[in-house]
C-alpha cells in the first residue's frame, strides 16, 4: 500500500509552505494529476502520494531557480487565496440565497396582505384591481358590445 500524506505533512517533507502547495494545486490543476500525485479520500481531503511529493520537490527546485530570492512567501499567493475564498463563499451565498428566497417571499407577501405599510397597501390594491380588470376585460370586447347594448344574453329566440 502506498504512503499518503496530508498537505501539512507534504509541507514539512518538502519545506514548502502549505499555502504555496494549496496555491499550486489550484493554479496548476493540469500539473497535479488526481490518483497520480494527489488522492482524494471519502471526505474530500486531498492526500499527496510519493509521486506528488517528488513533483512538489521538483517544482520547488524549478521555482527556486527562477526566483531571485528563492523564498516562498504567503504574500505572493495572497491574491490567489483571496480569490478562491471569495469564489467559494460567493457560490455558497448564492446557493443559500436561492434556497431561502421562496420562503422569505411568502413571508413578505403575507406581511403585505395582513399588515401592509401605506405604500404596500397601494401596491396590493392596484394589483387586485388589475387582476379583476383582466378577468372582466373580455366583456368589453367589440364582439360582445352589441349583446350588452341590446340587453341580449345569447339565449333569445326569434
Amino acid at each position: 500500500m502506498q504512503n499518503l500524506y496530508t498537505t501539512p505533512e507534504a509541507a514539512k517533507l518538502t519545506n514548502i509552505p502549505e499555502s504555496t502547495i494549496r496555491s499550486w494545486l489550484r493554479r496548476y490543476p493540469g500539473v497535479f494529476q488526481i490518483d497520480v500525485h494527489v488522492a482524494i479520500d471519502g471526505h474530500g481531503q486531498k492526500l499527496w502520494t510519493e509521486a506528488g511529493i517528488e513533483l512538489l520537490h521538483s517544482r520547488r527546485a524549478t521555482k527556486a531557480a527562477t526566483d531571485d530570492d528563492a523564498e516562498f512567501d504567503a504574500e505572493s499567493d495572497a491574491p490567489d487565496l483571496l480569490e478562491s475564498l471569495l469564489e467559494e463563499d460567493a457560490q455558497r451565498l448564492a446557493n443559500e440565497y436561492y434556497r431561502q428566497l421562496p420562503g422569505r417571499t411568502l413571508q413578505r407577501i403575507k406581511q403585505m396582505r395582513f399588515n401592509p405599510t401605506p405604500e404596500q397597501r397601494k401596491i396590493v390594491e392596484l394589483s387586485f384591481r388589475t387582476a379583476l380588470n383582466a378577468g372582466t376585460e373580455h366583456l368589453l370586447l367589440p364582439t360582445y358590445q352589441p349583446m350588452l347594448l341590446e340587453g341580449g344574453g345569447g339565449d333569445e329566440t326569434d
